[in-house]
């Protein structure tokens, strides 16, 4: 009798202790224990220092029920992704509808470029353990998005070149072409940015009937446009890009840009070799001046 009793004793003390921790873990199975994040990739890829596409899907996944609607608001707005300044890109998070542990990031049509996904420390689980740090992930944006979604992303000049060679300094034909090169999207503003592109001669004025090409990429994903001129005379010339310039996410250029190059001028037509009986002519005229002048000189040095 004593061994069965101190038999239900110890069985009472085990029930005891499951309860308790049981009751401590909160009833999740979570305890004190952090929640993490198990991953974060785009397709089968890992997001960290990849290159992805404008548009794609990023997936979150943590260690436990993170979509819950006591959870579900506030941890949305604990994701973010942002450009390399801070400033906030396009993206929206939802959660996934078959697992609780997931949400997924779709990204906007962001332009080309180095971008940042944040989780922030307090993003919490069902169980109200939390992330306890602050999750920092870089990627970066290949360059074949529409170029609308730069955030603040500057306005810039990659390069403006004839042929193979920068523009500045250079002498080149009478007619030809010029490239120039912007860092962003450029096709919803065409119109008004030609008005901001002209060639200047040494007067000031600018140059009639240059023509330009709609703004189309490169393979790096910058926008650019190639004027073409003709029959300019030789001389001193200014492309000028105007400081209102703007790219497609509502940036400008800011301040005027200016490039000078030269225009080579027209080659005279070569002297024609005198006839025979030209030259004659010419001989015997250089005999006679020289004849005069030597006997100017003569009669000089006699009565000197």
């Amino acid at each position: 009798m004593k061994k069965t009793a101190s038999i239900l004793s110890i069985l009472l003390a085990l029930l005891m202790v499951m309860n308790v921790t049981a009751f401590a873990a909160g009833g999740d199975g979570g305890g004190d224990k952090l929640l993490t994040l198990v991953s974060a990739k785009v397709g089968d890829a890992d997001l960290l220092n990849s290159k992805v596409a404008p548009g794609s899907e990023i997936v979150l996944t943590f260690s436990n029920n993170v979509t819950d609607e006591s959870v579900l608001a506030g941890n949305i707005s604990k994701i973010k992704v942002k450009t390399a300044d801070g400033s906030a890109a396009d993206s929206s998070v939802a959660p996934s509808k078959t697992d609780r542990q997931v949400f997924i990031v779709t990204l906007g049509s962001l332009a080309k470029g180095d971008y940042n996904l944040t989780i922030g420390k307090e993003l919490a689980a069902k169980n109200g353990n939390t992330l306890g740090e602050k999750v920092d992930i870089a990627f970066s944006v290949k360059g074949d998005g529409s170029g609308t979604g730069g955030g603040n992303n500057p306005l810039d000049v990659v390069s403006v070149k004839a042929g193979d060679s920068d523009l500045e300094g250079a002498e080149l034909e009478a007619s030809g072409n010029i490239t120039v090169t912007f860092s962003r999207g450029m096709t919803d503003n065409q119109a008004a940015n030609f008005e901001q592109i002209g060639i200047y001669g040494a007067d000031g004025s600018k140059v009639d009937g240059v023509t330009y090409t709609d703004f189309k990429k490169n393979d790096e994903g910058n926008s650019y446009t190639v004027l073409t001129y003709s029959n300019l005379e030789g001389g001193s010339y200014t492309l000028k890009l105007g400081a209102d310039l703007k790219a497609n996410n509502g940036n400008t250029l800011g301040a005027e840009k200016t490039y000078t190059f030269t225009v080579k001028g027209e080659e005279g037509e070569p002297d024609e070799e005198p006839t025979g009986f030209q030259a004659f002519i010419n001989a015997v005229v250089n005999f006679f001046m020289n004849a005069i002048n030597a006997i100017k000189t003569f009669f000089a040095g006699l009565f000197a």
